[in-house]
């Protein structure tokens, strides 16, 4: 399966500015079809094979078309897209009247775009094309919508929201409710560069939602500055599609600057063993806070040696002190004294996850949790429509720790973990990997099969096939030794993906060619532009860069950033602050991370297409022909 096909139909319609909202479900019979007769034609029958039957019986041809197209479009409701697709090739195009076969090609497309397979949908557009032009604008309004998807399942996010743009006025009600989500989701995947170039590049409602998108993600501009922006915004575009959506917005933001803080505590070890930690988390925060200084009222700062065991006088001292919010500790430990202590005197972000659900209200949680990686990897398996998976991780309790996370992930999704398997750094990777693929056990069953039978026979040794990826765990040397012995055991084209253990976060050409068709999860500091303002000002204060800590300082940025945000993020669902460790939401009073997804090639780790809200995918739009509004 083609990865960046795969990876666009997570293009899901979660949200608008305001509220969180459940992409629109269509429902109901092609607008064609008589009421009475769709009545008496039932449900699809469950197998495809019964429904054929059912379809061969029918009475009059036009009856069978009928039923065929309701029923494609029942299985498309049902989140059946193959069977669909497989109903709607019995129709032989060439026999239907102008109005059917508009109905064909749009159930037929959007059968396509259900199985993750945007070129069909096309091609399919651009045979019927001069037809499609003879049709009333309303139905070629809802082509148009299809094409536009298929275009962001491409990564044509541009060309994708022109066409949405064009088609928005004619569609009905219920398709403008789907294209409003879907034109702020591919907003929310535009680089910022890529939106500034966008919006020079553009005119009219194009224009007023690339200009509304640039405003509500910078992630550094002040609360205030950001209300006053949005009123311009309002009083410009007064008739744009997305106006109702600013006032809650607005709202949200008013409230947010009401609670900023005026004076940060920020508690992370300046002595004992995670000093080094805690100095790279420092810089990060002083990076991004004189980043802020320059463009707005930022908070006073005052820092806290959290390393000594007496962090319950430590976080006092900094209420004494005056502090109106804390950021930290780093331990885990220490996070969960201080939340067991019940109702806290100021809001408080731990810079880590703690055991347990019940926090005080005021308490919240901020960390690079490995978990959370790999729980995004078994959300894309499953929007791939990958339905086994195998898990390769290190002996050890961590490693141990990350493969369940992903294995229960996985398994809510309705996945199969096939085979799991630990292994050891050294020459036995070689054997761990065989063992995994039954390639051994392949070769010996096709030599038992030979010796009873004169024919011909292909003995060579096969790996296993109830896999449809590997999720592997490990670290760049464990890597290039685990990815070559995947090659030489016939498992070279069994994607793998892996987290951002997997890269240094250095180019390494030479050494990361044994890495290469991996996919792996990053965030945006790592994988992403390089050229960046912020990426900038770091070069210049630490020109030799982090390290194998570099993360952590990306992590920094973002906990600062997160004082002023935290409120926001808790009391408006669909919020989210794009930052350098990824694009941050909250659940639960924990700020969850959605990383970007890279793959190795030539030794390097390239950047694909990012991926949006990890909990859906792409709705097949069920009722696929609707009445014209």
């Amino acid at each position: 399966m083609d990865f960046k096909k795969a990876y666009w139909i997570a293009l899901a319609a979660t949200f608008t500015l305001a509220s969180c909202t459940t992409t629109p479900t269509r429902t109901g019979q092609p607008a064609s079809l008589p009421v009475e007769q769709a009545a008496d034609m039932g449900s699809a029958p469950e197998s495809l094979s019964a429904a054929r039957t059912k379809l061969a019986a029918q009475a009059t041809p036009a009856l069978r078309i009928e039923t065929t197209l309701a029923w494609a479009a029942e299985y498309l409701q049902q989140q059946r897209p193959e069977d669909a697709e497989q109903l709607l090739a019995d129709i032989n195009p060439d026999s239907l009247d102008s109005d059917t076969r508009f109905q064909w090609i749009l159930l037929s497309g959007r059968a396509a775009l259900g199985q993750q397979t945007a070129a069909p949908a096309v091609e399919l557009l651009t045979n019927y094309q001069d037809e499609i032009l003879q049709y009333p604008v309303e139905q070629q309004a809802q082509l148009d919508l299809l094409r536009a998807d298929a275009l962001a399942m491409e990564g044509q996010l541009i060309d994708s929201l022109q066409q949405r743009v064009a088609a928005h006025p004619l569609l009905n009600e219920q398709d403008q409710q789907y294209n409003h989500q879907m034109t702020w989701q591919l907003l929310m995947q535009l680089s910022p560069q890529e939106l500034a170039g966008a919006i020079d590049s553009s005119s009219g409602d194009l224009r007023g939602w690339l200009t509304l998108a640039q405003l509500y993600r910078d992630p550094v501009a002040d609360l205030d500055a950001q209300v006053s922006r949005l009123d311009q915004w309002s009083a410009q575009w007064r008739t744009h599609p997305a106006i109702s959506d600013v006032p809650a917005m607005l709202e949200a933001l008013k409230e947010a600057a009401s609670h900023r803080p005026s004076q940060v505590a920020i508690l992370v070890p300046t002595s004992g063993p995670l000093q080094n930690v805690g100095k790279t988390l420092q810089e990060g925060i002083m990076t991004a806070h004189y980043q802020q200084k320059q463009n707005s009222l930022s908070p006073t700062l005052r820092f806290y040696d959290s390393g000594p065991d007496n962090i319950l006088a430590v976080y006092q001292q900094a209420v004494n002190d005056g502090a109106d919010f804390i950021l930290g500790p780093l331990s885990k430990d220490k996070a969960a004294a201080i939340a067991a202590q019940g109702t806290l005197p100021v809001t408080t972000l731990a810079l880590n996850y703690i055991e347990g659900d019940q926090v005080p209200e005021n308490f919240f949680q901020f960390g690079l949790a490995p978990e959370d990686e790999a729980r995004q990897i078994a959300r894309q398996g499953a929007r791939e429509g990958s339905t086994q998976a195998g898990i390769l991780y290190p002996e050890g309790d961590w490693g141990q720790r990350v493969a369940q996370a992903f294995a229960d992930e996985w398994q809510n999704l309705h996945g199969t973990v096939t085979v799991t398997s630990t292994y050891q750094e050294g020459p036995e990777i070689g054997e761990t990997v065989e063992d995994l693929l039954l390639v051994a056990q392949s070769e010996a069953r096709g030599k038992e099969i030979s010796r009873f039978t004169n024919l011909e026979m292909d003995i060579q040794p096969r790996r296993r096939q109830d896999m449809d990826f590997l999720f592997l765990i490990a670290n760049p040397n464990q890597g290039r030794q685990v990815k070559p012995a995947l090659n030489f055991h016939f498992a070279k084209d069994l994607p793998v993906y892996s987290t951002s253990l997997i890269y240094s976060g250095m180019a390494n050409p030479r050494r990361d060619q044994d890495l290469n068709g991996i996919r792996f999860v990053d965030m945006p500091w790592i994988i992403g532009d390089q050229n960046s303002d912020l990426h900038q000002v770091a070069a210049e204060q630490w020109p030799d860069g982090h390290g194998r800590f570099e993360r952590l300082y990306a992590m920094g940025i973002d906990a600062y950033r997160l004082q002023s945000r935290l409120y926001l993020l808790n009391t408006l669902p669909s919020s989210e602050l794009p930052g350098a460790t990824g694009r941050l939401q909250m659940r639960n009073q924990q700020v969850v991370r959605k990383l970007d997804w890279a793959i190795f090639m030539r030794g390097e780790a390239k950047a694909l297409p990012q991926v949006s809200n990890p909990a859906n995918s792409l709705p097949v739009r069920s009722n696929a022909v609707s009445s014209a509004p």
